[in-house]
């Protein structure tokens, strides 16, 4: 069975430099969460990885704080030289600082126009709004425009110190209606507001989101019903690695109880049709 990850980094050693440190805080916060360490690798090493785990694309997102700490993540120009070798396995995706928004909304820019991606993702949980909050809609409306997708940091991931409501996926409710032709994906399955999450995708017909490592968590088996019974159409499987192996992450998803036919449009066949509806990705058959 094909599979696309809609959430995967390299753990390149600029990245693991600054986020093991911050794995094993959250390990000592949640009693475990985030206590595997993905070895240094080369990119390279990272698709041979991928690949080998029968996964043929992965969507590499970059992370940056500049304006917060001082420190980039894994900054939008390093993705884009991370997956230069490697666009027949890898497709990146903008990281976009809130803090300061005409940066914010200058750096999408750049992104889009010169760096070449097709999708953006946004963490409005970090800077304490939420994803509706009227400072987003210059990135939406550009996204919008040109055909990039959107993809919001939701739910409610330890180690951020800002009110859980930031995170609720209700907000991505309003954006959706507000800018129909835009693409939206929401991060984590929305947890622990999986419901709402689920309940926004169903009725909004450009929300989608993707699992990434809380299909295992409390109340996650509402996913595998309404994945099977409601929003099989809507849903993207993600690892979230380096924060989780790649292998035992799929295979733990694929043993879900999820009908074999969602199970494929899961792990492939939703993702696809998002990339080849936003440009990165021809149809099959061209």
């Amino acid at each position: 069975m094909k599979v696309i990850d809609f959430r995967a980094r390299p753990n390149i050693p600029q990245y693991a430099a600054y986020l093991r440190p911050r794995l094993r805080e959250i390990a000592k916060q949640t009693g475990g969460f985030g206590s595997y360490e993905a070895p240094d690798e080369t990119v390279g090493e990272f698709v041979a990885e991928l690949t080998g785990a029968g996964i043929e694309i992965a969507v590499v997102a970059a992370r940056s704080r500049l304006a917060q700490d001082g420190s980039w993540e894994l900054t939008n120009d390093l993705v884009a030289e991370c997956v230069s070798a490697h666009r027949r396995h890898l497709v990146p995706f903008g990281g976009i600082d809130l803090t300061d928004i005409s940066f914010a909304v200058a750096e999408s820019e750049r992104c889009v126009d010169h760096l070449g991606f097709r999708g953006l993702c946004i963490d409005p949980f970090q800077v304490g709004i939420t994803a509706d909050h009227e400072r987003l809609a210059p990135i939406y409306e550009l996204c919008e425009e040109q055909g990039v997708a959107v993809v919001v940091t939701l739910g409610g991931m330890p180690g951020i110190h800002q009110p859980l409501k930031c995170g609720d996926p209700i907000a991505l409710d309003e954006v959706a209606q507000s800018h129909p032709d835009l693409v939206l994906i929401g991060s984590h399955s929305g947890w622990p507001f999986t419901n709402t999450m689920i309940a926004v995708s169903w009725r909004r017909p450009n929300v989608f989101f993707e699992n990434s490592f809380y299909h295992f968590a409390p109340g996650a088996a509402t996913l595998v019903q309404a994945a099977n019974e409601m929003i099989g159409n809507k849903m993207l499987y993600a690892s979230a690695y380096p924060f989780c192996p790649i292998t035992e992450t799929l295979e733990n998803f694929q043993s879900l109880a999820i009908a074999p036919e969602v199970m494929a449009d899961v792990l492939y066949n939703n993702a696809h049709a998002i990339l080849v509806r936003i440009g990165v990705l021809q149809t099959e058959t061209e």
